[in-house]
């Protein structure tokens, strides 16, 4: 039986799209990791959130950490993303807010140890204006904050100005 070349050559192109194998991340830097994979997403997601498309940040977020399973050294993107969907979500950035679902996820990545997470819950329980005030709360979580910001070398992750803020919030609570 006679197959044409063209047919022959149709069907291996629709069976290796299928397959996945062009489903590569579209990053410049990442462009040899599947679509797929945390490193993706995040990035994604972080270069979505720089250029203000805030709600393509939250459906790259939205992806990794609804992922099933994530490899142990890679874990760090999906606790990055939990605290950066908690900011989206509690600003209301791309998405609707929701200030209960953020913190949630400020609870969960503060417990995975995201040290900026225990900083936004530090802030969301520590404002008089947010309907999440609440100064006993703010003040353990602004303690935890200034004791992992206090941790980390010093210039990374815009720990002084960050700590600063923390001090503040400390300072004031501690007088109601």
């Amino acid at each position: 039986m006679y197959v044409p070349k063209l047919l022959i050559a149709a069907l291996l192109f629709v069976f290796s799209a299928a397959s996945g194998a062009a489903d590569m991340c579209k990053l410049d830097k990442l462009k040899s990791v599947p679509a797929n994979d945390p490193a993706c997403y995040f990035y994604s997601g972080t270069a979505s959130f720089r250029g203000g498309n805030y709600s393509d940040a939250a459906a790259s977020w939205t992806k990794l950490v609804s992922l099933k399973s994530v490899p142990v050294d890679l874990e760090h993107f999906r606790t990055s993303a939990y605290n950066n969907l908690g900011y989206l979500y509690f600003f209301g950035r791309g998405v609707k807010k929701d200030k209960t679902l953020a913190i949630q996820y400020w609870n969960y990545a503060t417990r995975a140890g995201n040290e900026e997470s225990a900083y936004h819950l530090c802030h969301a329980y520590g404002e008089k204006n947010e309907p999440t005030y609440n100064p006993k709360i703010a003040l353990t979580y602004c303690k935890e904050a200034l004791r992992r910001y206090n941790q980390l070398p010093k210039g990374g992750e815009g720990g002084s100005d960050v700590v600063r803020q923390i001090n503040a919030y400390i300072a004031r609570l501690e007088k109601i």
